[in-house]
């Protein structure tokens, strides 16, 4: 008795300090939305349900990578080149080399290596693969940033072309998520509507809201349908971030 007297007077004079639950977003919480989409944070469970009934199967576009076949498809439109001996400013296109001197669009405009134009100077760029569908080259910057140019547009933004090497159809390729990798720790990502047989941006899909850091690299994406698009929200070297997670996208277009 004696025993059991003193372990109720030790446990009375323990203080036991009380450890508040995590607390875990609900099931679906709808994280961000605007005019064109909405987000939702979902559980772990959710994700992979989904993921094990969805008849989705990802299509990539084909690329040529092997610079002598896409100077052979590109003679007349696009100038490759390297360096000129003593002049690292310039372009030679007598010079082997993965550096482009001059593009020549569809609609006749011209981009010249040594020229800025709007966000891209041709010079700071090195080829990388070619998209024949799309007309759309792949180059390379600074900090292995992603640049493109797209010979049937007629135009050089990369957040509005993307990497293709980024992009997964919906079911019915109504809607593409496309992305590029920017220099920085995490990609960029966008929604693009094909539209008269083109692919035209439609929605960003924002890094950040309400001044919390969210998204980083998307990763085991698939579609349901072309309203719902998955993806797991995955940070390199810090995969256990609390920002990781499961996620929905709905849009909200019925077009």
């Amino acid at each position: 008795m004696a025993c059991q007297r003193n372990q109720v007077k030790n446990a009375a004079n323990i203080s036991v300090k009380k450890v508040a639950p995590m607390e875990k977003p609900p099931v679906d919480s709808l994280i961000f939305q605007d005019k064109m989409i909405r987000i939702y944070k979902i559980d772990s469970i959710g994700f992979f349900k989904e993921q094990q009934q969805a008849d989705y199967k990802r299509d990539t576009i084909a690329s040529i990578s092997d610079i002598k076949v896409a100077k052979k498809l590109l003679q007349g439109r696009v100038k490759f080149g390297g360096y000129a001996p003593g002049k690292a400013m310039e372009v030679d296109t007598l010079v082997e080399g993965n550096l482009i001197a001059q593009v020549r669009f569809n609609n006749g405009r011209l981009l010249e290596a040594g020229k800025t134009e709007g966000a891209i100077d041709l010079l700071e760029n090195m080829f990388v693969k070619y998209f024949p569908s799309e007309e759309i080259l792949l180059l390379e910057g600074g900090h292995t940033t992603d640049q493109a140019l797209d010979l049937r547009q007629g135009k050089w933004d990369i957040e509005e072309i993307g990497n293709l090497d980024y992009v997964y159809f919906s079911k019915h390729r109504k809607y593409r998520l496309n992305g590029m990798f920017n220099g920085q720790e995490c990609s960029s990502y966008f929604l693009q509507k094909r539209e008269n047989g083109s692919y035209l941006p439609y929605a960003q899909i924002p890094l950040d809201w309400n001044d919390n850091f969210e998204l980083c690299t998307l990763k085991e994406i698939f579609w349901k349908g072309d309203q719902q698009v998955y993806f797991r929200n995955f940070f390199y070297g810090a995969p256990h971030d609390q920002r990781a997670g499961f996620y929905r996208l709905d849009i909200l277009s019925k077009d």
